[in-house]
């Protein structure tokens, strides 16, 4: 929004720090960070008052009834302020942004809903159901997938939207409209699950989240400004540049949602939160045709999912549990790891991912 009132003061030489990526992207990190600090508090304790609290399910030997209690629906905090910072530093004309808000919007709403019917059912297990939460992932996937897809709505040049990259390869490994929009659709998918699933410890998801979203920021930088990208061997996509924006603020939302969000939590994101930021994330991968990037930057995510569907699909089959509990992070509590020491240890992980996603730019 500010970049869109002040855009006539660029061509005098006035204001030129609001013109550039670089300085927007810092500015809505700063800008995002401060006002989750400054609205956190009172929406937690209006999210306490309105009862808005958790009901923990019961795991055995896993004692999660400390957490009970705890506000829920945090999310909200990270939408308001992510999405609040975005609007008013990105670029509001560009069809990349427009379309990550639209993103954010729609998994932030049906997340919201699904914590709402969880809260006033009082059962962690009555929210939306699954075919509904499916059904939900697949529309907005099959709705990326035609604004990427059709030429006549596309950022993208044909070519380069109907490909499929792979890192430490410079070319375009091959070209198949049909694969992929099924791709496009599995990406948006896993992405809003793998994040929910990962939401089960004090800070687990929020953190990974974060150095995804910083991958996706430098590799956005890197593909939407044509000397860098012409230099890197990677294929020059007009206004992408815009999205390193989106993903400072939304950093910044995390970042400062961590604040209250550290163990012991005072407040959860909810799958308001899980759902905003899985969407979002995944869109954004989609968006400048980076999507294995993305998982290996959330490697995290891709073994918390693939825990629980080898638990439920294979083990549950079996009749025997292959872990002693699903995902991976539960797993690990059952057998006497603190907390503490799991999140950090998955932190660590996801920051060495992260790193070699980045070092792809180079090895190519």
């Amino acid at each position: 929004m500010i970049y869109n009132i002040f855009q006539s003061f660029f061509e005098t030489g006035g204001l030129a720090v609001f013109k550039y990526i670089t300085s927007r992207t810092l500015i809505s990190f700063v800008t995002a960070f401060f006002l989750t600090l400054l609205i956190g508090r009172p929406l937690i304790i209006l999210l306490y008052k309105k009862g808005f609290r958790s009901f923990e399910r019961s795991y055995g030997d896993i004692n999660a009834q400390s957490k009970k209690g705890t506000p829920m629906m945090g999310g909200i905090i990270m939408f308001i302020t992510g999405i609040g910072s975005a609007v008013l530093w990105c670029d509001l004309t560009n069809p990349f942004i427009l379309m990550l808000l639209a993103s954010a919007v729609w998994f932030g709403l049906f997340g919201g809903i699904d914590d709402y019917l969880k809260i006033k059912n009082k059962n962690p297990d009555e929210g939306l159901s699954r075919a509904v939460k499916f059904t939900i992932q697949i529309m907005f996937g099959a709705a990326l997938a035609a604004f990427i897809l059709i030429p006549s709505i596309s950022p993208l040049s044909a070519k380069l939207a109907s490909s499929f990259q792979i890192p430490f390869y410079k070319g375009l490994l091959f070209n198949s409209v049909v694969f992929t929009a099924q791709w496009i659709v599995f990406i948006i998918v896993y992405s809003a699950n793998a994040v929910n699933f990962a939401d089960g410890m004090d800070g687990l998801a929020v953190v990974p989240s974060i150095f995804i979203f910083i991958v996706i920021g430098v590799f956005s930088y890197i593909i939407g400004n044509v000397i860098h990208a012409q230099h890197l061997l990677y294929y020059y996509i007009p206004g992408s540049g815009e999205i390193a924006v989106f993903c400072g603020a939304i950093i910044g939302a995390g970042l400062g949602f961590l604040w209250f969000n550290t163990h012991p939590a005072e407040v959860f994101m909810g799958d308001m939160g899980s759902l905003f930021l899985g969407g979002t994330m995944g869109t954004a991968a989609v968006l400048i045709r980076q999507e294995v990037v993305y998982i290996i930057a959330g490697a995290i995510f891709v073994i918390e999912i693939t825990s629980t569907f080898v638990q439920e699909n294979i083990g549950f089959k079996m009749y025997r549990r292959i872990l002693f509990r699903a995902p991976l992070h539960h797993h690990f509590h059952h057998q006497g790891m603190a907390e503490a020491k799991i999140v950090s240890r998955f932190w660590i992980i996801s920051a060495i991912m992260a790193a070699i996603a980045i070092i792809t730019i180079k090895f190519r």
